[in-house]
């Protein structure tokens, strides 16, 4: 795994490097501490009717998502900041899901026989700025409406 432009942020005692992946991430400018505190309260609107307990878990898991984003390669960078634009709001579980489930759909669409590469063209037109678990699911549809033969 190639890594470059590392930076190293300190929070909470702990040391975490950032590839160029994290440092394009959007952070909108806030501060470690600000983050931190935006998670916390984010976790709160969420779990606060399941006790601390869940909030701990929430914010925990917030953390361990930002810090493993922040180690995924240069090459899916496009990847990471489509879905930290797209799912922000939503907290760093939830960009890193969204990330994983890309990943894995590129990959999977990286693999389809060449004699499907027009319905991944088309599917890629359609749905390609929604993501690649998009643009599989249009291919895997597409396949299974014409039992998978793209025509030929």
């Amino acid at each position: 795994m190639k890594l470059s432009r590392f930076i190293v942020v300190v929070a909470a005692g702990v040391a975490v490097p950032l590839t160029c992946v994290a440092l394009e991430l959007n952070t909108g400018g806030k501060t470690e501490a600000e983050l931190n505190t935006e998670m916390v309260v984010r976790c709160q609107y969420q779990m606060g009717e399941f006790g601390n307990v869940a909030i701990g878990i929430c914010v925990d898991a917030e953390r361990e998502a930002r810090k493993v984003l922040a180690t995924y390669p240069e090459e899916v960078a496009s990847i990471v900041r489509r879905c930290n634009r797209v799912m922000y709001k939503a907290g760093w579980s939830m960009i890193k899901t969204c990330s994983d489930k890309d990943i894995a759909a590129r990959d999977a669409l990286e693999k389809f026989p060449a004699r499907h590469a027009d319905t991944i063209e088309a599917c890629q037109a359609s749905e390609g700025r929604y993501g690649y678990a998009k643009v599989k699911r249009c291919v895997d549809e597409r396949l299974a409406g014409d039992g998978g033969s793209d025509g030929e």
